[in-house]
């Protein structure tokens, strides 16, 4: 009977046109992400400047051409430097003391020019003084510092970025969305009285866990879809290595996502009991997503630092484990302790989950008119049949 409920969930949500679009969104958005990825971290070419020069401006073309890692800046003399400025001939016209530009500054290309200008006023100081340029190359020679980090020497931080955005967001939004199925289905079967004729041939627990199971592998096979284009975008991403950490938090991004949907899932089905009408959906979920949200926040406000102690501490909490742990795993190297207790509390607490929202559930089902608050359903979820 189970499997009976569980194929009507699989057929009339599988054939939905939302369902089908969230799918192709999810593959076609995440190697996206990685193609732009790509484009960003593999464009190590330096940008090509003109600079125009006039009036003392002209004494420094010499050392601007010099350029550096982000610009190669070639410099002409111009007559009439704003007239070439207003045409597009250069970017920037440098009369010696003054910057001139059409619109907003180029912060990059204002600070080359101020750098080197600063570096020629310091050697002709320098020389009026009777110091050779040898002597102040040995003054101010950089002093040789080896950099080691403990998590193995990844400097790939932009593809850690990228991962955990994705893999957070990928978890929230599939939790949320199909947390939001379960219950308006709930809903829609209690206002319509669909319910009362379901009922009278399966038990509540049974047809809860119909629900759980057609939604719950629809909702995996959308996550294996969305993990599936997460591996070939990180495939395609040859001009930097995948550190170590981001492959490791794909099969825990799974899990992670099975657990929190079982949890969250069986709430909102208790939420869509508890109301009769669509209109009241939103006040009622309010107390089941604020943790999902939450968790998302301190997620998405953590890539400066994702060792916080929110982060941690979230990831250990069954209402935003979620969607930290795959972030927490995707941007820093996480024990596999902790990663095993993560998992193991998350577990635990879908039992209680399980029980505790199943008693409302069963409780709230055949209650129709008023809403049922959440203060009468805790109080009288004893009185539902075990």
């Amino acid at each position: 009977m189970i499997w009976t409920i569980a194929k009507r969930e699989l057929v009339t949500r599988g054939r939905s046109k939302g369902f089908l679009s969230i799918t192709g969104i999810l593959f076609v958005g995440v190697i996206a992400v990685a193609v732009l990825l790509s484009v960003l971290g593999g464009d190590d070419e330096a940008r090509e400047v003109i600079i125009g020069l006039e009036g003392d401006g002209i004494a420094f073309a010499a050392a601007l051409e010099v350029g550096n890692d982000d610009l190669d800046p070639t410099t002409i003399t111009s007559d009439d430097g704003e007239l070439a400025l207003e045409e597009g001939d250069i970017d920037v016209l440098f009369s010696g003391s003054t910057l001139t530009w059409e619109g907003l500054p180029d912060q990059t290309l204002d600070g080359y020019i101020r750098d080197v200008a600063q570096q020629v006023a310091f050697g002709e100081r320098a020389a009026a003084l009777g110091i050779t340029p040898a002597d102040v190359g040995g003054l101010f020679a950089q002093v040789d510092i080896e950099e080691v980090r403990l998590d193995g020497g990844d400097d790939q931080f932009l593809v850690r970025i990228a991962a955990a955005g994705v893999a957070g967001a990928a978890t929230f939004i599939l939790i949320q969305t199909w947390g939001s199925f379960m219950m308006m289905g709930v809903i829609e079967e209690k206002s319509s009285k669909v319910i009362e004729v379901l009922l009278s041939h399966v038990r509540p627990s049974t047809l809860l866990s119909g629900k759980l199971l057609g939604l719950g592998l629809l909702a995996f096979a959308q996550m294996l879809i969305f993990v599936l284009g997460l591996v070939v975008a990180l495939s395609i991403v040859d001009e930097v290595e995948i550190p170590s950490g981001v492959w490791g938090s794909v099969p825990v991004l799974i899990i992670t996502f099975i657990l929190g949907f079982g949890f969250y899932a069986t709430a909102f089905a208790a939420v869509g009991s508890m109301v009769s009408r669509i209109e009241d959906a939103q006040s009622a979920q309010l107390p089941v997503m604020l943790p999902l949200i939450a968790g998302y926040f301190i997620g998405a406000t953590s890539f400066s630092f994702p060792e916080n102690p929110a982060v941690t501490i979230g990831s250990f909490v069954p209402f935003t484990s979620p969607v930290l742990l795959p972030y927490r795993m995707a941007m820093t190297d996480m024990p596999a302790w902790q990663v095993a207790l993560s998992l193991a509390i998350l577990a635990v607490s879908i039992v209680v989950m399980v029980r505790l929202a199943g008693a409302i559930y069963r409780y709230s089902l055949l209650r129709s008119g008023t809403r049922v608050t959440w203060r009468e359903a805790f109080r009288n979820r004893s009185m539902a049949e075990l």
